[in-house]
């Protein structure tokens, strides 16, 4: 396919993005093909590319939802990140061993609740431009990227995401000196079982090694739970790491939100759809520790053409705040007996 974008200072046309194979699973920091979406990724002008990805019609973890929506939002935002993690590389000249640090990211999906998805696999294309840039001695050290995501031509939405970046060698002795002691990685985390899982329908899964909450308590306003490291999860932990990364974090934050919407909103048979989401990260989510998650509602609106609800989620270790989200989950209303066919 032939994709038309928009640059800064002229029309340009992309050439044909391949959807036929992967990219190398290095460039993107993946070991299992299974977990590996990013097909091609093509440079327009310095700061600006395009990238494609091919989204499974079936995945274990990612097609496991209670809800109707064709894509999940979380699977988008994962071809983002491979997308961002792959142009460090491919495009900006980054060793092999640079370590991505995340720093904040949004998303908004206006289009995704109307895109048409066939029954097979989707083509995904993001259009990247790159903002506030900070180089030093030619190594990228921190970026913005601006990306416009669309499927089959149709518009789904905008991903923005800060990153900054750092050689392997210092982020281990960074790590180690902060925290006083090497810390584990997700490895020494398999087959943990402690805590009781939050039922999967409660928080829009089907399967329960699919959830990432244990022992959930519920406010007069508020719902909390601990994170789950789950080291053993192929998806989450594709490889070992040594922190909770921010896909974990939103996944928690989305289903402490699902859960939230079914403690608080009523009408459970009414599925919630994850449609934004904003959230920065101060510091590293341990997996030695437990992580708290609690979800307070901001807004809740009512219309004809369905319900959205906010929440604030706050991520808390320690004492301290690893991290913080808002979200907004939309529910289409139930349609009236003479609307039904």
């Amino acid at each position: 396919m032939t994709v038309a974008t928009e640059a800064a200072d002229a029309r340009v046309i992309v050439p044909e993005l391949d959807f036929s194979r992967t990219v190398p699973k290095d460039l993107v920091h993946r070991e299992a093909l299974s977990e590996l979406f990013l097909t091609d990724s093509r440079k327009v002008t310095d700061g600006h590319f395009v990238a494609a990805a091919q989204i499974p019609p079936s995945h274990a973890y990612y097609t496991d939802h209670t809800d109707r929506s064709p894509i999940d939002p979380l699977l988008l935002l994962e071809c983002c990140r491979q997308a961002e993690t792959h142009a460090v590389h491919a495009h900006f000249g980054a060793p092999r061993d640079t370590v991505f640090i995340l720093q904040s990211w949004s998303m908004r999906l206006p289009g995704a609740a109307t895109a048409r998805i066939g029954p097979g696999p989707a083509e995904l294309v993001m259009d990247v431009t790159t903002r506030d840039s900070r180089w030093r001695d030619g190594t990228l050290l921190a970026t913005t990227y601006v990306m416009r995501l669309s499927v089959a031509g149709q518009y789904l939405g905008d991903v923005s995401l800060r990153a900054a970046y750092m050689p392997g060698g210092t982020y281990a002795a960074m790590r180690t000196r902060r925290r006083g002691s090497t810390p584990p990685t997700s490895d020494a985390f398999r087959h943990l079982r402690a805590g009781t899982p939050v039922p999967p329908g409660r928080v829009g899964r089907t399967r329960e090694e699919n959830v990432v909450l244990l022992d959930a308590v519920t406010g007069p306003d508020t719902v909390s739970a601990l994170l789950r490291p789950a080291g053993e999860h192929p998806s989450l932990f594709d490889h070992p790491l040594d922190h909770f990364p921010g896909m974990v974090l939103m996944e928690a934050g989305r289903q402490l939100g699902l859960l939230h919407a079914a403690e608080h909103a009523g009408d459970a048979d009414q599925p919630w759809t994850l449609t934004e989401l904003a959230a920065s990260f101060q510091t590293y989510a341990e997996l030695d520790s437990p992580l708290l998650l609690t979800a307070r509602r901001s807004s809740r609106h009512e219309s004809d053409e369905g319900a959205e609800l906010r929440l604030s989620i706050a991520f808390e270790q320690d004492e301290q705040l690893v991290a913080e989200a808002d979200i907004a989950l939309t529910r289409a209303q139930r349609p009236t007996p003479e609307d039904a066919p």
